[in-house]
């Protein structure tokens, strides 16, 4: 598991590289987001070879994709679901 932090070139690439996020599909969330990064996405690969060909080929080829954060989840600690 992995959380990648996309910078993109503009805010007007948005729609255009979710439609291309949704197309992956070890993109599991896919979140817009305050603060450096545009979106946020959450990946499943099987090991790290995996993970970096999802980053070369795929993520970072993708128009308006200027650059990636990549931060591998070690261990997860919390998992439920809420109702609100």
């Amino acid at each position: 598991m992995a959380f990648v932090g996309i910078y993109l070139d503009k805010a007007m690439s948005n729609p255009e590289a979710v439609k291309q996020l949704k197309k992956i599909p070890e993109v599991l969330e896919c979140h817009y987001t305050t603060g450096n990064w545009s979106i946020l996405i959450k990946i499943l690969c099987k090991d790290n070879a995996h993970l970096m060909h999802l980053l070369n080929s795929e993520i970072q080829s993708i128009s308006g994709v200027s650059r990636t954060e990549t931060f591998i989840s070690l261990d997860q600690q919390i998992e439920r679901q809420i109702k609100i």
